[in-house]
């Protein structure tokens, strides 16, 4: 007995070491996981287009490509420094455009909106300002090498989208009023191609946000050209052609935002912590087998994106809430997978939307005015349930339904 309890003894701390190393292993990245972050990996080619984007707001008397250039250099430069996950960053102060602002710079697809710049804009006079913002938009969308050139931290500032999206309201404002003064042929023709040079930046947007924007901006310049053209201001738009599946692909983006929470897993901020956290992070945390983990709220969606209008709805009605693989060894890992990664079927289902209103466009501009009757409805046909046709809303708008609730009328055209 006495023997027994030696022997159990002698062996308890290679039973503790053996425990803990079983406690503790990590595992290996699964093939999956390792190829997309491969494929995540930041071009190291330039991208005129992505330094023009973040120097857009540039002061008249400095290029955009200057400022981001400058400040893209800046926060290279103080990053080689810090690590990953630390903040902190401030872009230099330098001068830069003023903001266009006012009742006229509403959002389109809000509520009263149209009404607004419907009536105001004859009254509207562009500034030098905006009139510069307005040519630099423009110039933008004619520079097809867009790529992200930023991947070391989830830290990374922004390039100013909320200018982009002001030049394009101000290209729509100048269009609104040319097509009260008469000139609705110009007007169709300039939309035209703007809708053209954004699609072709949609196609190339390869983080999650200025996908996102980019889908924004083509869903308005549909929009427009629906309202100008029921207004009588404008000619029936050209035929468009339907979105394909590079337009509709989440799949860079997602493998983007697999990358940036990846490095979340392997950059623990461990010197922002005190002794009791850092504890609490080695015993709990896996890296790796969170990362794997985490692949399931992606990959899903990013196949599912890739699919037409058709096969989509179905399967992502059918996809459950994002699930992943739990593991007791894993409990710190287990917590920030539920808490960092958001449901991404609604940014899938908001590109989808795209072909919704390109039929709705294109099937408004063989519709008399007036309300359509059902037969006229019966002409249209929803791109996610063939067969079923348009359907007039509470707002006479014109609409198809869909997978999954929508805001903002993504899914309608006003008549």
């Amino acid at each position: 007995m006495r023997r027994g309890i030696v022997a159990l003894l002698a062996s308890l701390p290679v039973l503790l070491v053996v425990s803990g190393y079983a406690w503790m292993r990590d595992e290996p990245l699964s093939v999956d996981a390792q190829t997309w972050l491969e494929q995540a990996q930041v071009d190291a080619g330039p991208s005129r287009a992505y330094v023009f984007l973040n120097g857009l707001d540039a002061d008249p008397g400095q290029s955009p490509e200057a400022l981001g250039a400058e400040r893209l250099q800046a926060y290279r430069t103080w990053r080689s420094s810090h690590g990953p996950l630390d903040e902190g960053f401030a872009e230099p102060l330098v001068p830069t455009l003023a903001l266009a602002n006012g009742p006229l710079f509403c959002a389109i697809e809000k509520d009263g909106c149209l009404s607004t710049l419907l009536s105001g804009v004859s009254g509207w006079v562009e500034t030098d300002e905006q009139r510069l913002l307005r040519e630099r938009y423009w110039q933008f969308l004619q520079l097809d090498d867009y790529r992200n050139l930023l991947e070391d931290s989830i830290m990374a500032p922004l390039p100013p989208y909320h200018y982009l999206m002001n030049g394009q309201q101000l290209l729509a404002l100048q269009l609104l009023k040319a097509a009260q003064a008469g000139e609705g042929e110009q007007v169709r023709v300039r939309l035209d191609e703007e809708l053209q040079l954004l699609r072709g930046q949609m196609r190339r947007a390869d983080t999650l946000i200025a996908k996102m924007i980019m889908v924004r901006m083509v869903e308005r310049n549909m929009r427009w050209q629906a309202v100008l053209y029921r207004q009588g201001l404008m000619p029936a738009p050209s035929s468009v052609l339907a979105f394909d599946q590079a337009e509709r692909s989440l799949l860079r983006p997602l493998q983007y935002e697999f990358r940036s929470v990846a490095l979340m897993f392997k950059s623990q901020p461990s010197s922002n912590l005190d002794w009791k956290e850092r504890l609490l992070m080695w015993w709990g945390l896996r890296p790796q087998m969170s990362i794997n983990a985490s692949l399931s709220f992606y990959q899903p969606l990013a196949e599912l994106s890739q699919l037409p209008p058709a096969k989509f709805a179905p399967k992502v009605q059918q996809l459950p809430e994002p699930q992943w693989q739990k593991s007791r060894r894993n409990p710190v890992g287990n917590v920030l997978l539920g808490m960092a990664i958001p449901d991404f079927r609604d940014y899938a289902v908001r590109v989808q939307d795209l072909e919704v209103q390109r039929r709705l466009l294109q099937g408004m501009s063989q519709l008399p005015q007036g309300v359509p009757s059902a037969e006229q409805l019966h002409a249209f046909d929803n791109p996610y349930y063939p067969g079923q046709p348009a359907l007039l809303d509470e707002r006479d708008r014109l609409c198809f339904a869909g997978p999954l609730p929508v805001r903002d009328g993504a899914r309608c055209l006003p008549l």
